[in-house]
């Protein structure tokens, strides 16, 4: 496994106890779409020793251009069964586990407490509210990304010190704001690029390299203009013990956007 990993066990912040770990290390993802294919691939690839995929979706033809763990062989298949047999094929010394169920209330309270880091690859607003809640009830850091047409951003919270999506947006986004690639259309590069700059932020936390807190990073791949949107740690609202997440609506608090 040495030789494997050598050129990463070569870096002076990574070396041998960096390497082992990664092969340690635990992570939760949700969505094996555009985001998810690239992400998943370089978590194993680097050394990531367990991973869950959660997906409750199928391969279809259209996904095939951005969603690169998948071939027309798979369209009709769960999307979290497909990917982890690729990645259980090509990386052995990941163990990977798919759920193919809706990523709810009731799978995260089951299923956190067991991870090292969360991912969230879905670019589904109720489910980016969800993770956060419940990553602060954990004590849990969790890495997000999102995507519109050419444009990119993603960011690490860490909701136990303060860091949280909700201090960003304690009122939901507008949803007439928010890309959608199933009505706008989207390039395949995009949410690869995004993917890839989860997966970095993912090892960085893990190793303990992130410089990342109370920043939300944006990439306008057309003409390569990217800021950096800092915000303050401070107490979030929302769901304080599982309890109340099991009793949060999301779809309706989500349709409470600044008009």
């Amino acid at each position: 496994m040495d030789g494997y990993f050598r050129r990463q066990i070569q870096l002076n912040e990574i070396g041998e106890a960096g390497q082992q770990k990664l092969l340690s290390s635990k992570a939760l993802v949700v969505g094996a779409g555009g985001l998810g294919c690239t992400l998943l691939q370089n978590l194993a690839a680097c050394g990531m020793g367990d991973i869950i995929i959660v997906d409750f979706d199928v391969v279809e033809y259209h996904n095939l251009h951005r969603q690169t763990l998948f071939a027309p062989k798979d369209i009709g298949k769960n999307k979290a069964e497909a990917s982890s047999l690729f990645l259980s094929e090509r990386y052995p010394h990941c163990h990977v586990t798919p759920v193919t169920e809706v990523f709810n209330a009731r799978l995260a309270l089951a299923m956190l407490a067991d991870n090292d880091i969360l991912v969230d690859c879905s670019d589904n607003l109720q489910v980016r509210y969800l993770m956060d809640d419940a990553a602060r009830i954990f004590g849990k850091c969790w890495v997000h990304a999102s995507v519109s047409k050419f444009s990119l951003q993603w960011a690490l919270f860490r909701p136990e010190n303060g860091y949280s999506y909700r201090n960003v947006f304690p009122v939901p986004p507008n949803p007439m704001f928010m890309g959608q690639c199933n009505t706008e259309g989207i390039l395949g590069a995009v949410p690869a690029l995004a993917g890839a700059l989860q997966a970095n932020l993912v090892l960085n936390a893990l190793l303990g390299l992130d410089q990342t807190d109370g920043k939300i990073f944006h990439l306008d791949t057309r003409s390569g203009q990217s800021y950096t949107m800092n915000y303050e740690a401070k107490p979030a609202a929302g769901p304080a013990n599982a309890e109340s997440l099991l009793q949060y609506n999301y779809e309706v608090f989500c349709q409470n956007f600044n008009l």
